[in-house]
């Protein structure tokens, strides 16, 4: 064997298994990467105060990055990643089907935007999710939900609503974002919230029809850190819907959580048109309470509601029920009801109404 035999065989057996290495570090790495990130995700459910750090420390600066990149876009960048990220993986697939890309490698790549995805929406806003609930944050002592709690609540609830209709037809947009952007402000150490926490541009929604035929109001994008309210909403909702979006912005996951930083934001301010948009919006919440509890008085009690607040409940009611698709919002209400016991909100779509729980905790408190 000659010099040169001997150095192409030693170059020959030294790259074959290097190949190998390299072809199973990658899978390795991801495994590595899935472990961890799960791990993460498991620490953060079972402790409550690792979420809460999160978001009092590192959740304002990314949503400070996200909502201003997001800003610099007049449409949605989550209404177009929704879209684009499903049709990339078909793509793909098809790709695969046609031995364009190996299989090997296809799965790869699947598996490792599965775990981006899941790294990106926990680490972009998710672990909200995980949080100590409103009483533990704002140190509110949680009252006990009995008949004779909840009744006396809604008809003081409702001898408010009263007193907080308008005839509101009409509003300027703009002007609203900014009164309820200084509502927020000045309750952020009631409200236990990081302000400015970045921007919070309300964008329409791309698919508005569709989402529409779905009965959806309106939805946070956690993954460019974005509000979206439906152009189809009322006037006199508009500034609880608005004030229910920012307030997932500001780093609060549950849906009656939510609610009730709406319906304080909206209703503790100066502004007619905030204060009864907050109580038109919550106040089916404390009808349909009360019709469950006390089924034989709830006539008794729906007789107190001043008529013209009947009325733009039956508006609204009608406004909604007419454009549903019934069979796209059943599908829209399980996939999200599924979506939320599995972030720990354990009752799914039935948290919207458990505002009705926070408000007789928070009520005299709080707002009155």
């Amino acid at each position: 064997m000659t010099k040169t035999d001997f150095c192409f065989s030693q170059k020959k057996i030294n790259f074959v298994p290097y190949k190998k290495e390299m072809r199973l570090s990658k899978p390795i790495k991801l495994l590595t990467a899935a472990i961890l990130l799960f791990v993460t995700i498991f620490a953060a459910s079972k402790m409550p105060g690792i979420a809460e750090w999160y978001v009092e420390n590192i959740y304002p600066l990314i949503a400070a990055v996200f909502s201003f990149v997001s800003s610099l876009f007049p449409f949605s960048l989550f209404d177009v990643f929704t879209v684009a990220a499903p049709l990339a993986l078909l793509v793909l697939i098809v790709l695969m089907i046609l031995r364009k890309v190996k299989w090997s490698k296809g799965l790869y790549i699947i598996a490792r935007s599965v775990l981006l995805l899941v790294a990106w929406f926990y680490f972009a806003w998710g672990f909200a999710y995980f949080r100590k609930d409103f009483y533990e944050r704002c140190n509110i002592r949680k009252s006990e939900y009995n008949a004779e709690n909840f009744s006396a609540f809604a008809k003081k609830f409702i001898d408010d609503a009263n007193s907080a209709y308008i005839d509101l037809k009409s509003i300027d947009k703009d002007d609203i974002n900014r009164k309820i952007e200084l509502q927020y402000e000045k309750l952020k150490d009631v409200l236990k919230i990081k302000y400015p926490n970045g921007k919070r541009k309300s964008k329409r929604m791309l698919y508005e029809s569709l989402h529409t035929k779905t009965g959806v109001s309106g939805y946070f994008g956690p993954f460019f850190n974005e509000i979206h309210v439906n152009g189809f909403v009322l006037d006199f909702e508009y500034p609880f819907t608005l004030a229910h979006e920012k307030a997932h912005q500001f780093g609060v996951a549950s849906e009656a959580e939510c609610n009730l930083y709406a319906f304080i934001t909206c209703a503790t301010g100066d502004d007619a048109q905030l204060r009864y948009s907050a109580y038109i919006s919550t106040i089916i919440y404390v009808l349909n309470n009360y019709a469950a509890i006390f089924p034989d008085d709830y006539k008794n009690l729906l007789a107190t509601v001043d008529s013209k607040i009947i009325e733009d409940i039956k508006t609204m009611s009608k406004h909604w029920t007419e454009a549903r698709n019934q069979t796209l919002s059943n599908a829209q209400r399980a996939v999200y009801d599924t979506y939320l016991k599995t972030n720990r909100i354990n009752s799914g779509i039935k948290n919207y109404s458990e505002v009705v729980n926070l408000l007789i905790s928070s009520y005299n408190t709080l707002v009155k």
